[in-house]
């Protein structure tokens, strides 16, 4: 009976096999990525707390490249923010390419040094995505650029609203994977950026996905309040900060989110150095749009930080009488979620942007 039974699964185990194989046969598209994923192990979940040097990275704007090397010299990592493409992937001869040079000349090669590609109109990312042709060619110049002026790796910072469509998912992933597999063939790495709220809000990443395919992942830890939103903070360290009733997501939730299906090596969270400023009408509500401000910009004399959200806040009235609600991030909110990521075996931070603080 036992030889009849072994008999009958080895036969399945066959069809099967012959079955995949087929299914993987037709057609000519690379497979995304490997199927064996391990989500949610113990092993991941599980980590002692972090206790070397902190790596830390900040984004060098093309509108505000340092005068000198030593004005960022205290960063292990320089991320230039950076080159974009037209829709049909073509290299924009912009600011953001013209000051390659600058940042080059004046930042150390001594120095990790990053080129990010710009993608930040969702209209526009979804033709290049749809569009093998389109995706080599941003693919092509870009390595181009990291050879010719020695940088040691990319940064994709591929922006999408919330259309959280299955067929984006997969488009992304496969983008992203002809990308890691051209930078690691030139012996480069390959990062890309990623929504603080992407577990929260509807966003077409896999990050499971994708946590296979790249070397780092740099979670954007700020905006969770958007400007044409209600106040409140950057990125709330406990989602009780406003209440009850009011968020139901916080900086917390967040990394234990990341931690279930990143590798916490590959994780690096970077802090928003600036705040919103909220023009509130006679309800309380916003009349317009808050305006970003950097956090050299903000005098923080009279503000408070919040018990919660670990942020400052500042409520004050302008000389035309109009009150204000200012919320923002600034060295010591950020040292708080520092000590926490420490605890959670994360030893890797970033700053947007330099000259904001």
């Amino acid at each position: 009976m036992q030889n009849v039974i072994r008999s009958i699964l080895a036969i399945v185990f066959i069809i099967g096999t012959i079955s995949v194989v087929r299914n993987s046969m037709e057609g000519n598209e690379k497979p995304l990525i490997p199927v064996e994923l391990t989500s949610k192990s113990k092993d991941m979940q599980e980590s002692e707390s972090f206790t070397g040097e902190i790596h830390q990275s900040v984004f060098i704007p093309y509108w505000n490249i340092p005068p000198s090397p030593s004005e960022v010299d205290d960063f292990d990592s320089l991320i230039y923010f950076g080159i974009s493409y037209d829709v049909t992937g073509k290299l924009i001869r912009d600011t953001g390419f013209m000051n390659i040079d600058s940042f080059i000349k004046n930042t150390s090669q001594d120095k990790e040094r990053i080129l990010t590609v710009r993608m930040l109109n969702t209209e526009d990312n979804l033709v290049i995505l749809d569009d093998v042709s389109r995706q080599s060619l941003v693919i092509n110049q870009t390595l181009d650029l990291v050879e010719q002026y020695g940088f040691d790796g990319v940064v994709l910072d591929l922006e999408m609203g919330v259309i959280p469509f299955d067929d984006a998912k997969d488009s992304i992933t496969q983008f992203t994977l002809l990308f890691s597999d051209s930078a690691h063939d030139s012996e480069k790495t390959f990062s890309m950026t990623m929504y603080g709220d992407v577990f929260y809000r509807a966003r077409p990443y896999d990050v499971e996905k994708l946590a296979h395919v790249v070397d780092e992942i740099y979670v954007m830890a700020y905006d969770f309040h958007k400007s044409r939103g209600e106040p409140g903070p950057n990125f709330p360290f406990d989602r009780q900060s406003l209440g009850d009733g009011g968020l139901t997501y916080d900086f917390q939730t967040m990394i234990n989110d990341f931690i279930q299906i990143v590798p916490r090596e590959k994780i690096t969270i970077l802090f928003g150095m600036y705040g919103y400023d909220w023009t509130l009408g006679a309800q309380g509500k916003p009349l317009k749009a808050a305006k970003a401000v950097a956090l050299r910009e903000i005098d923080s004399e009279g503000s408070i930080i919040d018990p919660l959200s670990k942020e400052k806040h500042i409520l004050y009235t302008d000389d035309e009488g109009y009150k204000h609600e200012l919320w923002f991030e600034d060295e010591e909110s950020v040292n708080v979620k520092i000590e926490y990521l420490k605890n959670q075996g994360i030893g890797s931070v970033g700053y947007w942007v330099w000259g904001y603080f």
